[in-house]
């Protein structure tokens, strides 16, 4: 039997440590002039805020159910399909967020050129 609420935790670390690191990059002022206004500060700002409140609220409402219910019902199939459809779609989302951003496109622009078509 998998503890769904440690899994969770663990990748809330590993998300919230990578939302560090590109933290750490946009310490850098050269860099940060580069990547202020592309989609980089949103997805290192979506990595550390949104997938730390949506892991926590997931482990805790795995952990606190039994607490709360004392009814101990874990079903497999429901806890990884959980896990890996929040892990691969948080991942697909923000990773490209950051990889856009790199490549340039922009964030608060109304119109985008024609060559930023491709990315949204």
């Amino acid at each position: 039997m998998i503890n769904y609420s440690i899994i969770f935790h663990y990748w809330f670390l590993f998300s919230f440590s990578f939302g560090g690191f590109t933290g750490l990059i946009l310490a850098n002022c050269i860099i940060d002039t580069i990547l202020h206004d592309p989609y980089f500060v949103i997805g290192h700002s979506h990595h550390v805020l949104s997938l730390g409140a949506v892991y926590t609220i997931s482990s805790s409402i795995y952990n606190y159910f039994i607490m709360l219910s004392s009814y101990y019902y874990y079903n497999d199939f429901i806890g990884r399909l959980h896990f890996f459809i929040s892990f691969i779609s948080s991942n697909v989302i923000f990773f490209s967020m950051h990889s856009q951003g790199i490549l340039g496109f922009p964030r608060r622009i109304f119109d985008y050129g024609i060559s930023y078509f491709k990315f949204n």
